[in-house]
Parts: structure tokens; C-alpha cells; sequence
């Protein structure tokens, strides 16, 4: 095997905890059995080899059979490249076959699987390429032929290395808080195939801690988390075979302090009402600003909608946590609300007054406390409508329904009982008529049903009054009609029967 081309060896930073460019060859490399083992030529061309002694190996949608793959690796100094491989002295005159990857672990960008008795017969791919970027040519023998072979390369600067532009002024915001997110960005820098972002101790670069080395020309572009700390975030310019000067373009950031972070006020407890399957939570930012909402539930929640609003529409119990950042210089803050079954009544205090007398209809009841439930409450007392206060007179005696109704629809059913006392009857008796001297007992206890329940005993006329007792008898003189009332400690009348 024979190597007609020159290595140049560069080492461009020590290992980091991001990702890493391929390392540049070294003089005399030969090449890989794998893709992502090969190192990256700096000026490659004219190369001369053979397919002997290698493994299969693995290459991702090749479009033929790998046999005896080896891998070349090279850097891009054209945007445009047609690569011509010509076998000769093959073992079973079926040639080679050729694929072109800048990603290892995907499909190939061109592929030639050569074909049968092309001994001789040269293979070849037209692709375009990104100036500075590394790829990753694969030679196999078709069907395991054993064969020398020549690559050519047109235009050969297509793969000598591209001298690497300048890089332009970082873009992004100057001040923010810890831990706020903004995108940086420079101007593509010409032959880049990656980009070394750092920053103050803690800031991240694409969640990478400083420093990080971000393969991919598209990462002239990051989000950067700011760590604690101000100072500078710098960037440099890469590719396998050169960089640009350490921290050749940055951008100081001052880091504010807390002061700068949007005030959150809420009920860390709120709950699901009845009316709805799906309540809004309650959330206010003291100060005006156009923020930014984000809403996430733990795993036993669930948000129906608005999760970017203030006022997020959820229908489970479980932890709703909402960042609020204001844009304008990253500073957020988090609030979490726990949210349960709805708040039921458990409990009510009724205050009931019985009927005063038989037949009235003056009972009464009062709703003392209500425990549990939103306020304000509707109360409605059996088929009436509902009324926004507690108290129901001129009740009749026996059973009534009571419901409460809460704000959040939630409603609470009772019964009680309104009493009222048994009759009081009074009996006097039939008419009677006496003889002028006779004697008559005005008065029996026995005259009640229920004695025990006297408290005043009226008679009319007035000086009867005295006649007016157990013991007590009456002589008549004269010819009287006279009126007894007797009342109860509720100043009910004992009816005459």
C-alpha cells in the first residue's frame, strides 16, 4: 500500500466533556476498518491502496454487500467533489465498489456498488460538500475482490483543507438572570465545522457545561443557560485542521439579581369545583409585563388547555407547576399549586324551633355554620327556590328538605323535623244549671288532658277569680255565664272540646 499524499497532525483542544471532532491524521495513517475510527486528512488526494486484509465492518444502507470495507477520511475545501476509484490487478477481476457518509451512523451521501467482473472498471460519485466538514469515503471490494486501486479526486482542492474565515461579533441579549435562556449567534464562519463556546463558571451551551466543543455548522448558533456569574461568553471558529484565536469574538453579560424575577401570587391549594369537569387555576404576576407561561402537572394531573396562559384549564387532582419568564431579560419564577377533589360540605349546624302551638304554623330554622363547601351558598328549603340567606320562617310541622349549594356547584342534602305540641284540650262539661244558694266547683285539673302543662288559668268575669282552684266551690246568687282560658308556658290556648 502506498500513501501519495501529505498528513498534516493537528491537536486542537484536549478532551472535553462534549463531543469531539475526529483528530487529524498523522503521517503515513493508514486507513480505518471502521467509519467512526478513521482520523481526517487535511490535504488528501491521489491515494493509492488495495482491499486486502480487511474486515467486513458495518456501513449503513450501503447499497451493496460489505466485504472488505476500509475507511478514508478527509476534510472539505470545495462545496462540490466527483470521486473516481479504478481498480486493476483484481484477484476475481470484480473491482470495487465506493460510498461517501458524513455521519457515521447514517445513511451514505453516494454510493457506487460497482458490479460484477468490473475488474478495471472505475467507480465513481459526484457530491456536494460543505466547505470544512468532515466525511468519510468507504473502498470495498465487490464480492470481496482483492484489488489494488488509484482514487482521484476533481477538483483536488475539493479536499485540501479551506482556510477558515473570520468570525464576526457575537449576537444575543447582554443582561438576564441566573439561569435564564437566550440564543447566541455569529454570522456562518466560512470552512467551520464546529464551534467552541465558554462562558462564566455554570453557564451551558446547548446543555453543555463551558466549555463545549458543538459539532455542526448550524451551531454558530446555541441557547446558552447563564450560570451565577458575569463575564464574558466567547466563541471560536473549528474544524479538524484549524481554529480561530481563543475567544475570538465575544459578549459580556451581567447577570441581575433576584429583585429582577416576576413576583407570583396564588392559593398553593385550589380545587375542582361540581360544575365543570374542568376548573381554571389562579395565577397573577404583580407587576405588568408581557410574560411568558408554561404549565406542567405531575403525573397524576392533567391539563385540558391554556397550558401558556395564567390561567390553565385543569380536570384531575395532582401538582400544577408554572414557570413565568419575562422575555425581555430571561428572569423566571415558579409557583406550585396543589389541586384536590372539590371542597364538599361535611357538616351543617341547624338551629330548628318547633311549632309553638298545635296547628300553627310558625316553625323556624336557622343554618348556623356550614364546615367545608365555597361560600357564598344558596339554601333551598324543599320545593321553593333557592335564596342566598339561611333562614326559613312560618314552617308547617313535620319533615323538610334542605339543600346547600356552594359557589363551585357543589350541594349538600338534609332533612329534619319541625315538632309541635299535642293538642291541649280543656273540657268542661255540659251545661249544668243550679239553684240559687247551691254550690259549684268552677274548676277541675281534670278538666285538661294534660294537666302538667298549665301555666295560667283566665276566667271572666274577673272576680270569679278567686273560685279558681281544686278546693275550690262557688255559691250561686245569681243567674252567670262565665269564661275560662287556660294557657300553656308557650301561650297556647287549651281548646274547649
Amino acid at each position: 500500500m502506498r500513501l501519495l499524499f501529505c498528513s498534516i497532525i493537528m491537536l486542537l483542544w484536549i478532551p472535553l466533556a462534549s463531543s469531539q471532532l475526529p483528530a487529524a491524521c498523522g503521517g503515513g495513517s493508514a486507513p480505518a476498518i471502521a467509519c467512526n475510527q478513521a482520523c481526517i486528512n487535511c490535504n488528501f488526494n491521489g491515494y493509492t491502496g488495495n482491499t486486502t486484509g480487511f474486515p467486513s465492518g458495518v456501513a449503513p444502507e450501503f447499497c451493496g454487500t460489505i466485504e472488505n470495507a476500509q475507511w478514508l477520511g478527509f476534510i472539505a475545501g470545495e462545496a462540490q467533489a466527483t470521486f473516481i476509484i479504478t481498480p486493476f490487478n483484481c484477484t476475481n477481476n470484480n473491482g470495487v465498489q465506493v460510498a461517501l457518509y458524513n455521519d457515521c451512523t447514517k445513511a451514505p451521501l453516494a454510493c457506487d456498488k460497482g458490479m460484477k467482473n468490473g475488474g478495471g472498471i472505475p467507480v465513481a460519485i459526484d457530491v456536494p460538500l460543505a466547505p470544512g466538514g468532515n466525511y468519510f469515503l468507504l473502498i470495498d471490494g465487490y464480492a470481496g475482490d482483492f484489488c489494488d486501486f488509484t482514487v482521484t479526486v476533481s477538483p483536488a482542492t475539493a479536499v485540501y483543507q479551506a482556510p477558515l474565515g473570520d468570525i464576526q461579533p457575537i449576537t444575543g441579549p447582554t443582561k438576564g438572570c441566573a439561569g435564564a435562556q437566550f440564543e447566541y449567534s455569529v454570522p456562518p464562519v466560512l470552512g467551520a465545522s464546529a464551534y467552541l463556546w465558554s462562558g462564566p463558571p455554570g453557564a451551558m451551551f446547548d446543555s453543555v457545561p463551558s466549555p463545549a466543543v458543538l459539532i455542526g455548522a448550524d451551531k454558530r448558533k446555541v441557547q446558552v443557560t447563564l450560570g451565577n456569574q458575569s463575564g464574558d461568553i466567547c466563541v471560536q471558529a473549528a474544524n479538524t485542521c484549524s481554529k480561530t484565536a481563543p475567544c475570538a469574538s465575544s459578549i459580556y453579560v451581567e447577570i441581575l439579581d433576584d429583585s429582577h424575577r416576576p413576583v407570583l401570587a396564588s392559593d398553593t391549594l385550589q380545587h375542582l369545583n361540581c360544575l365543570n369537569p374542568a376548573v381554571a387555576l389562579a395565577l397573577k404576576v404583580i407587576q405588568p409585563g408581557n410574560f411568558l407561561y408554561h404549565w406542567v402537572s405531575d403525573s397524576a394531573g392533567h391539563i385540558v388547555k391554556n397550558e401558556n396562559t395564567p390561567y390553565p384549564a385543569v380536570n384531575r387532582p395532582g401538582i400544577y407547576t408554572v414557570t413565568v419568564t419575562n422575555p425581555e431579560n430571561g428572569c423566571a419564577s415558579t409557583q406550585s399549586i396543589r389541586v384536590t377533589q372539590p371542597d364538599q360540605t361535611s357538616q351543617v349546624n341547624l338551629a330548628i324551633q318547633p311549632v309553638t302551638c298545635y296547628g300553627y304554623d310558625d316553625g323556624r330554622v336557622r343554618v348556623q355554620q356550614v364546615q367545608g363547601g365555597k361560600a357564598p351558598f344558596f339554601f333551598k328549603l324543599d320545593s321553593l327556590n333557592p335564596v342566598p340567606f339561611p333562614v326559613f320562617e312560618n314552617l308547617k310541622p313535620g319533615d323538610h328538605s334542605l339543600s346547600i349549594t356552594g359557589s363551585n356547584g357543589c350541594t349538600w342534602d338534609t332533612t329534619f323535623y319541625i315538632t309541635q305540641p299535642d293538642t291541649f284540650i280543656l273540657d268542661l262539661g255540659p251545661d249544668i244549671s243550679i239553684s240559687p244558694g247551691e254550690s259549684l266547683v268552677l274548676w277541675k285539673l281534670e278538666n285538661l288532658n294534660d294537666p302538667e302543662r298549665v301555666k295560667t288559668i283566665q276566667v271572666y268575669p274577673a272576680w270569679l277569680q278567686a273560685g279558681i282552684c281544686d278546693t275550690c266551690s262557688w255559691r250561686a246568687l245569681q243567674s252567670i255565664w262565665y269564661q275560662l282560658t287556660v294557657l300553656d308556658s308557650n301561650g297556647c290556648r287549651a281548646i274547649d272540646d
